[in-house]
């Protein structure tokens, strides 16, 4: 099959739609900035830019590539978080970036993606090997605890848990059994008074004032009354593109990061939040309609996986941004401004793409 012919076979719809989500991110960074390209937004298209090109080659890549080297990936993964305990650039009191002096990235990001291909790898070779999972259960909880504990130390709480929660979501979907995952939570819940003691005095504060919002409206729990004013005064239609009174004033912080969905709402109103909803669903509907179009089960399961992992970010950021679940520093979907979690979802996407365009071909042990 020459090159021209195989392009034809890319989802060009799909590889569309997430650039057209993207430029809505693009759009709200140029306004925050003051209807200025910099600091934010021209950085933010170049990361666009350069993301899509790494899409279209990750789906040009037979997705037999990715099977062999899932878990060399994974081990690189944990390599690079390893190395920011090393050599790690620190932000806020915590090393979560890599610093190669022309551009830094939280290999976090990424690792994210090698821990579901590493346990969609695991559970498609149990698979053809007919083995019974109730007994092939530790080691697959093993290559999901190593980095979940190494991201929670750096510390990013976060991370860790949208970490912890995507290799659940592949355990469940890989057909693990609901008591088991009952009786993880029963010891989990046990387990809290403990973790409780490994938690940053910071951490322990969101948790406290989520519980009591009202309280400390100047401190801790300035975010969200500052993101919650700027959602409500966006009404139904919003205040008009580059018009948003909260943002321009610099009253909710973070904005261009874990608070750009206040920013959307405030100035695009309830219109503007559905539209970019519905835009979300299609991307969800279409990731995994192409997953399980394929004929082998890793393309499968790190579909599925996958897109579950990038709607639960959604939920937590936007939970977060309303206040219904505590402030944990995750960014908004291609929305908000960074280079590692553009980088992260458009790899993501591309092995899908890979899994979709070589979706007739079967995955053997290697």
């Amino acid at each position: 099959m020459n090159l021209i012919n195989f392009l034809h076979r890319i989802n060009w719809f799909f590889i569309v739609l997430l650039l057209f989500i993207s430029s809505i991110g693009v759009a709200l960074l140029y306004s925050i900035a003051g209807a200025s390209w910099e600091p934010w937004a021209l950085n933010q298209i170049i990361r666009i830019s350069l993301s899509t090109a790494i899409i279209i080659l990750i789906s040009l890549i037979n997705i037999k590539f990715w099977y062999k080297f899932a878990n060399p990936l994974y081990l690189f993964g944990i390599f690079l978080i390893f190395l920011t305990f090393l050599v790690g650039k620190e932000v806020s009191g915590a090393t979560r970036w890599i610093d190669l002096y022309f551009f830094s990235f939280q290999p976090a990001e990424i690792t994210k993606i090698f821990v579901i291909l590493a346990l969609a790898k695991y559970f498609h070779s149990i698979k053809l090997q007919s083995y019974d999972i109730k007994q092939k259960i530790f080691f697959p909880l093993l290559i999901l605890i190593i980095p979940v504990f190494l991201i929670f130390k750096q510390p990013d709480l976060g991370t860790a848990f949208i970490v912890f929660f995507s290799g659940i979501i592949v355990l469940f979907l890989s057909g693990v059994r609901i008591k088991t995952f009952i009786l993880s939570g029963v010891i989990g819940l046990i387990s809290l008074p403990v973790l409780w003691t490994f938690l940053h005095n910071y951490q322990k504060s969101r948790i406290i004032n989520f519980f009591d919002p009202q309280s400390n409206i100047l401190g801790a729990n300035y975010h969200i009354t500052q993101s919650k004013i700027a959602l409500g005064s966006g009404g139904f239609f919003g205040k008009g593109f580059l018009e948003g009174s909260q943002s321009h004033l610099n009253f909710i912080p973070e904005m261009e990061t874990d608070f750009i969905f206040s920013v959307l709402g405030e100035e695009f109103g309830f219109l503007g939040i559905l539209f970019l909803f519905f835009l979300y669903f299609i991307l969800i509907y279409w990731g995994i309609k192409m997953s399980l179009e394929s004929k082998n089960y890793f393309s499968k399961i790190f579909g599925v996986s996958f897109v579950a992992s990038f709607f639960l970010v959604i939920f937590i950021n936007i939970g977060m941004v309303v206040g219904i679940i505590p402030v944990v520093g995750v960014p908004l979907p291609l929305c908000s401004y960074g280079g590692s979690a553009i980088l992260s979802n458009f790899v993501g996407f591309g092995i899908i793409l890979s899994g979709y365009n070589y979706r007739d071909h079967k995955l053997h042990n290697i």
